[in-house]
């Protein structure tokens, strides 16, 4: 009697890497390829077509009409209950790691692991069972729980949680207040209670709260980390 095949689907936004994986996935035993996807649209359009058994993805993936990172993962969760998930990931946050976690995708493998450990990610993904690649667990062990990850948190109000999705999206202090019909005065003191709330140390942090917890999808928020680091905050 033959084993059984594995039918497994690839996404990532940069051809070269998803080039590159299709041409492992395909050399693997008992493994097909069923298709490879460039961002959400192209993936949901493809697992609504094709039968699949893992679905191998790039944590965060632009330009795609159903999101990415966290919001994507919960979507695909809820669509398709029976394709396993694995994420592939380049960003090295233990917070990204754990939000992950939390949606109970529980295979997870950084993009600068060795590639050979593609294969025991999906296998083990196909049998239902946890793997984080070693990279991903350095950067668990390097990055505690902050309190508010561990329970221990305050209460973060409406309006604090919608000041720190507007300004993991790239607005200043001043730009919020615009937005919201409040003062750069107000929106600064609510930036600071939040931050304190959720034991937030910096912007970045801010930027990594709002992807683990699905606020904005993970590459929106990685563009404008990478913006905030060449401009200076002034109403901060």
């Amino acid at each position: 009697m033959s084993a059984m095949v594995t039918r497994v689907v690839i996404a990532d936004d940069h051809p070269t890497v998803l080039a590159g994986m299709a041409q492992l996935v395909s050399g693997f035993q008992n493994v097909i390829l069923a298709g490879q996807a460039t961002n959400s649209t192209s993936l949901i359009e493809l697992l609504t077509k094709q039968a699949c058994d893992v679905a191998m993805i790039d944590f965060s993936m632009p330009h795609g009409q159903f999101g990415d990172g966290i919001t994507l993962l919960r979507f695909l969760q809820r669509r398709f209950p029976d394709v396993r998930l694995a994420v592939l990931t380049g960003i090295e946050s233990g917070k990204v790691v754990r939000s992950i976690l939390d949606t109970g995708v529980d295979v997870v493998v950084s993009k600068s692991d060795h590639y050979s450990l593609f294969e025991t990610a999906i296998r083990k993904a196909l049998r239902g069972e946890p793997f984080l690649s070693p990279r991903m667990r350095d950067i668990l062990a390097d990055s505690p729980p902050t309190p508010a990850q561990q329970g221990g948190g305050m209460h973060v109000t409406r309006r604090e949680l919608e000041v720190l999705r507007l300004l993991a999206e790239g607005l200043s202090v001043k730009e919020v207040g615009e937005y919201v019909h409040r003062s750069p005065k107000t929106i600064s003191a609510q930036k600071v209670s939040m931050m304190k709330k959720l034991g937030l140390a910096s912007d970045g942090d801010i930027f990594s709260y709002a992807v683990t917890h699905g606020l904005v999808q993970s590459s929106q928020a990685s563009l404008n980390l990478h913006a905030s680091a060449h401009e200076t905050d002034d109403e901060a």
